[in-house]
């Protein structure tokens, strides 16, 4: 397998990107990293049979995001934690995603999940690779997407796009609570990387039902346990930025406004996605009784 090269998105790569705690060295935490690394795809794996190539593609305060590709065909993306991160925060967030895509089409997928028996604070999990999904993000107080790839850069949403990218994050986030066990999803990041939209996506003909097939969840730090109206209402007051101090469900004050109009009308969107979510379960559920 090749070294790990240069980037796929974020250029440069090096140990400026690495977060870690005093006492550590971020030089001697990325060969570390590096190790974990060739250590886990060294295991005998159907799907990682044959030629490796690694590439850094982007980064986050909790981990390290690179591309695994396999005989030059098939990719792959491998989320490994930052040295800063808590035990078993990587753990907690695949089963989270794990949970959730099995109800939900717009929540990525993981496969893989990875402990170093000696060192248990390095972990990673793997998931399937999208070419050229966009982050949704905000450069400075403009909300957009960040393009990876061929050359990593910030595209900035028209105002009609903003309008339905906002509406539809909120409307997933609430078709995404479950009310069998009363948990919503929480630290969720609306301007911070944790929503991608796959590689098709753009201004033109733009409407909830192209940005929603296209959208997917890709990050699940936490769950809260609450009500859903009481979910509801706690999220409008995070959005309107009621709450000083402490951010449940948006981990922290927003970099670029969400308007009001645009939360009402992902609330609105987000209890027809409940709707249509609990039809297809009863189609699914006589489907597979047939085979019972």
């Amino acid at each position: 397998m090749h070294q790990v090269s240069d980037s796929l998105g974020i250029p440069n790569y090096g140990p400026w990107y690495f977060n870690v705690l005093p006492g550590q060295n971020e030089i001697e935490e990325m060969g570390k990293i590096h190790s974990f690394l060739y250590k886990v795809l060294s295991r005998p794996m159907k799907e990682f049979e044959g030629e490796k190539r690694l590439e850094f593609i982007n980064y986050g305060s909790t981990q390290l995001v690179y591309v695994l590709t396999v005989n030059g065909k098939q990719r792959y993306t491998i989320l490994i934690s930052q040295p800063s991160t808590k035990e078993d925060a990587s753990k907690l967030e695949f089963d989270h995603l794990s949970k959730l895509s099995r109800e939900h089409k717009n929540v990525v997928c993981p496969f893989y999940y990875f402990k170093d028996s000696t060192d248990p604070k390095r972990e990673l999990y793997i998931t399937p690779y999208e070419y050229q999904a966009r982050c949704i993000g905000v450069d400075e107080t403009k909300l957009g997407m960040w393009v990876p790839e061929p050359v990593y850069h910030f595209v900035e949403f028209s105002d009609s796009a903003r309008e339905i990218i906002n509406s539809s994050m909120i409307a997933l986030l609430i078709s995404f609570y479950d009310e069998n066990s009363k948990q919503g999803i929480a630290q969720c990041r609306f301007d911070g990387g944790d929503f991608m939209i796959t590689k098709g996506f753009s201004d033109t003909f733009l409407s909830y039902d192209v940005v929603l097939e296209r959208m997917k969840l890709i990050a699940a730090r936490e769950f809260v346990t609450m009500e859903l109206e009481d979910y509801i209402q706690l999220l409008r007051s995070e959005l309107k930025e009621e709450k000083k101090d402490s951010y449940i469900l948006l981990g922290q004050k927003l970099k670029a406004e969400i308007k009001e109009e645009e939360m009402e009308k992902g609330i609105q969107l987000g209890f027809q996605l409940r709707e249509q979510e609990k039809g297809k379960k009863i189609d699914l559920f006589h489907h597979r009784r047939e085979y019972l």
